[in-house]
């Protein structure tokens, strides 16, 4: 329960807090609609001049949001702001927004202020409203922001990916130019002074000899072998990194799935807000009864589009037919459910209603899911590159000391020390040496042969 409160308030109390476009789009016409229809309702007015007095209040509530938000939540884009804060505008804006109405209808018309009716339902539901779309919209931005981030910090890593790519490159030709130019060459003539003492009749111990041949092919090999992978690495070493572009928010105007508990949440708000004013709490109680209808119809089609077992527009359809068809059925068999209320909605105005709840929890949905989509991929995408750049680094200190080592170290020391050993035996100063210790100098020349080997293998890069 606490983690719910701390993430609500740390959405809410930023940067949408309050915002005049999400008012204006998301709080104003539902708020303007119902004060319309309860203008209609306490003076028996006609549709103009309940809009008139609806109206009025409204252009006043937005007024004063302006004047209070600057003075008490001027901050909000730049650090938290305190909850009580937040809350005390947002309630506050829904009583100026009653008050002004009742106060315009007896100023200009002459009407009794019926205060218990207006204040409560605008207070009510401009409070619910703007806290409701201060949490969503702030969680929405929070990720957007986060996902930019991400983004930035995606390209600032493939900038140095790429540059430890060339610095790769150079690298593995280098050591290619090594293989090449000096150790290939130095094998190849290993080779041909053994193969000379193996065809001599000399005393020479030649399972040595044989042996040595055998390490000489194999160094042979092991040196192509390594020469195709440093060749190939950077064919089979590859990342691309994608940096997407967030959409725009008017890019979900059509939504792309259907949200249960959002709908529920909007359209409870809903019915408290427009029945309260109207027919009292039996009209709230069946509202929310009219709520729970749409929403069983709904469940169905939100799990078959999580599941993608159908079109979203297909589901949206539907869901709106199914959300009209239900709640305007559910209007006309009111009274046989035991809702006797006095002012009930016209059955397909209330459909209406219902549809409109139905598309404004979709859109916020899906504004929710998508840019939780956008983070994630930014997200992995991050992770999979600084593993990718980890990687990298791992592999430019393997060619580094692969660099070292055919062309500092000791490889081609020791692949020279074999070489010099078999002329030494082949020349004539050799020829009063015993046989014990040319024997000795081959197994010197085998074991020195046997350590190449294992420091070319160990130059693999397939490992990294």
């Amino acid at each position: 329960m606490k983690s719910a409160f701390q993430k609500f308030k740390f959405a809410a109390t930023g940067r949408w807090a309050v915002s005049i476009r999400t008012y204006v789009v998301l709080v104003f016409p539902f708020g303007f609609l119902t004060s319309i229809e309860r203008e209609q309702l306490l003076n028996g007015v006609g549709l103009t001049r309940a809009i008139t007095i609806a109206l009025a209040g409204e252009v006043v509530a937005s007024f004063y949001l302006f004047l209070i938000q600057i003075f008490l939540l001027g901050g909000r884009k730049t650090e938290l702001q305190p909850l009580l804060r937040c809350l005390f505008v947002w309630f506050s804006t829904g009583l100026v927004r009653g008050l002004f109405t009742a106060f315009y209808a007896m100023w200009a018309f002459g009407y009794g202020m019926n205060l218990s009716i207006r204040i409560p339902s605008a207070a009510i539901y401009t409070t619910g409203a703007m806290a409701l779309t201060a949490f969503y919209f702030g969680s929405i931005d929070r990720r957007r922001t986060q996902t930019q981030a991400l983004n930035t910090l995606g390209g600032v890593l493939d900038r140095e990916h790429t540059q430890l790519g060339l610095l790769e490159a150079d690298r593995r030709k280098e050591v290619l130019s090594v293989f090449e130019a000096q150790l290939m060459p130095q094998v190849g003539a290993l080779r041909s002074g053994i193969q000379q003492l193996l065809t001599g009749h000399n005393d020479y111990d030649e399972s040595g000899l044989h042996a040595l041949m055998v390490q000489s092919q194999e160094i042979s090999q092991a040196l192509n072998r390594q020469k195709e992978e440093f060749e190939s690495a950077g064919k089979t070493f590859s990342y691309q990194y994608n940096s997407e572009s967030q959409n725009s928010y008017w890019s979900y105007l059509v939504p792309k799935i259907i949200s249960i508990r959002l709908t529920a949440v909007i359209m409870i708000l809903g019915a408290a807000s427009g029945q309260f004013s109207r027919n009292g709490i039996k009209g709230v109680g069946a509202g929310i009864l009219g709520a729970f209808f749409v929403i069983t119809i709904l469940s169905p089609l939100s799990l078959l589009l999580k599941k993608g077992s159908i079109f979203p527009t297909v589901a949206l359809l539907l869901g709106f037919a199914g959300a009209f068809s239900v709640q305007y059925f559910f209007n006309l068999l009111q009274p046989t459910l035991g809702f006797h209320l006095d002012h009930p909605y016209i059955p397909w105005y209330s459909g209406l209603k219902s549809v409109y709840g139905v598309y404004v929890a979709s859109v916020i949905a899906s504004m929710l899911v998508e840019t939780g989509r956008e983070f994630e991929g930014a997200n992995l995408q991050g992770a999979s590159l600084r593993d990718a750049l980890s990687t990298l680094n791992s592999r430019n200190d393997a060619i580094e000391q692969s660099l070292f080592d055919t062309r500092f170290g000791t490889l081609q020391g020791k692949i020279t020390g074999v070489t010099m050993a078999l002329h030494l035996m082949s020349s004539q100063s050799m020829g009063e040496i015993s046989s014990e210790r040319k024997k000795e100098l081959l197994e010197s020349a085998n074991h020195l042969l046997g350590e190449s080997m294992r420091t070319i293998e160990s130059m693999t890069l397939k490992a990294l």
